[in-house]
């Protein structure tokens, strides 16, 4: 009899031109995401940290710019000298402040107090600095106060920081004044001697306990494997959906009673759902194999079969949840909406949109919640080599499947009390 209910659920769903749909556009979908060229995507990272980072023009975000704790600083240059230039460079050396330059030589200062009061609302940095354009003048004659102008918008202590490196360039740029003629080719020339004989400098980053430091490489694969997760879901979601359809519609045309009245138990009925869930997000794993053999597979980052693995439990996560909710609800129509909101929210609480490092620990605590942000979790330490994630995986699969499975018995018994 299960295989009764098993043939006749698959029936209807081949049947079911939605069902077709979103079982072959989302793979499709995912496969376009994953063949794009993503190197744009690290655009704002560095690959060298004293580096400074060149903004086409003042009204820039630097926000995303702020990876790895970096203390972002953004400067309003409109002085553009050679003395300005060296100064910049001497902050970025500290390791931790990030300088993210706006070239702007007609800019005043009465222009840049205004253009700081809406990068402090619209944007998000430690500190801005504005260069006066007769910055070299001013900083020869000691006049620094109006040289450079340093707005503080956050309570960050490494302001402090900051304003050291700034204090150490000013004094070095009048030691080597002092030294020679006056002339701006002497003084440059004596600041670079002066650098070559200051010790160098290593800035390590150390990664937080359980923490993994990806390449730039491996962050736009990430990225990747994170939309094509989102699409994925999408499909696995509304194939539980399409399942839970045909239990509502067997309800309502007095499918189900006959079928109790052959002592057919509920909870072999239901598991005959179940397990078309698990077909469904088989044969949608299996169009979503097919289609990444188009790409070469290091375009993953990671290998064809440890991907396919993880979307086809990921699969069966979304399939079950979205079935019982379907079920649950006991409306087509609600069923619909919850299906586009279980996908919606779970996706961006899970960080597959956009990171969530910056979040507060409120929010970075819910996305645990998500089954998404676990197989994101398994991506990272796959991309650097680690398949053992596999068994904790399998464990959140297996965890989640007890937990749908356990309210949903719980609501279907209420429904039927009902």
């Amino acid at each position: 009899m299960m295989g009764t209910i098993i043939r006749s659920t698959m029936r209807l769903l081949f049947r079911n031109k939605g069902f077709w749909f979103f079982i072959l556009i989302t793979p499709l979908l995912s496969t376009l995401v994953l063949s794009t060229h993503t190197s744009s995507l690290s655009t704002y990272k560095l690959t060298d940290d004293t580096k400074i980072i060149e903004l086409e023009q003042e009204s820039k975000k630097v926000a995303y710019h702020g990876g790895k704790g970096k203390y972002v600083v953004k400067v309003y240059d409109a002085s553009e000298s050679d003395l300005s230039e060296y100064m910049l460079n001497k902050i970025t050396q500290s390791g931790i402040v990030l300088v993210c330059r706006a070239k702007t030589p007609r800019m005043t200062k009465a222009e840049a107090d205004s253009r700081v009061k809406i990068d402090g609302f619209e944007d998000r940095m430690g500190s801005v600095i504005y260069l006066s354009k007769d910055f070299d003048e001013k900083i020869l004659s000691g006049d620094i106060k109006n040289a450079i102008v340093v707005y503080d918008l956050s309570d960050d202590e490494r302001d402090e920081i900051l304003s050291n490196e700034i204090k150490l360039a000013f004094s070095q740029i009048r030691m080597a004044a002092a030294q020679t003629s006056g002339d701006m080719a002497s003084i440059l020339s004596l600041l670079s001697k002066m650098d070559e004989s200051v010790p160098s400098k290593t800035v390590k980053t150390i990664s937080k306990k359980d923490s993994v430091d990806l390449t730039h490489e491996q962050e736009d694969q990430k990225v990747m494997l994170g939309y094509a997760f989102a699409f994925l879901t999408l499909g696995y979601v509304f194939g539980g959906i399409f399942i839970a359809h045909t239990v509502i519609r067997e309800r309502q045309d007095m499918v189900l009673t006959r079928l109790r009245l052959t002592n057919l138990s509920d909870a072999r009925y239901f598991s005959g759902k179940l397990i078309s869930g698990g077909i469904v997000s088989f044969i949608m794993t299996v169009i979503m194999g097919g289609c990444t053999f188009i790409l070469d597979s290091e375009r993953f980052g990671i290998s064809r079969l440890s991907f396919i693995i993880m979307i086809f439990l990921l699969g069966i996560i979304f399939c079950t949840i979205s079935l019982m909710i379907g079920i649950l609800l006991g409306n087509a129509m609600s069923a619909n909406i919850a299906a586009f909101t279980l996908w919606s929210m779970s996706s961006m609480l899970a960080g597959l949109y956009f990171p969530l490092d910056s979040t507060t620990d409120a929010v970075k605590t819910l996305s645990y919640m998500m089954p998404q942000r676990w197989f994101m979790n398994g991506t990272e330490k796959m991309l650097v080599g680690d398949n053992k994630v596999f068994l904790l995986l399998l464990g959140v699969t297996v965890s989640y499947l007890i937990i749908a499975l356990g309210i949903g018995s719980i609501g279907i018994k209420y429904r039927n009390n009902e």
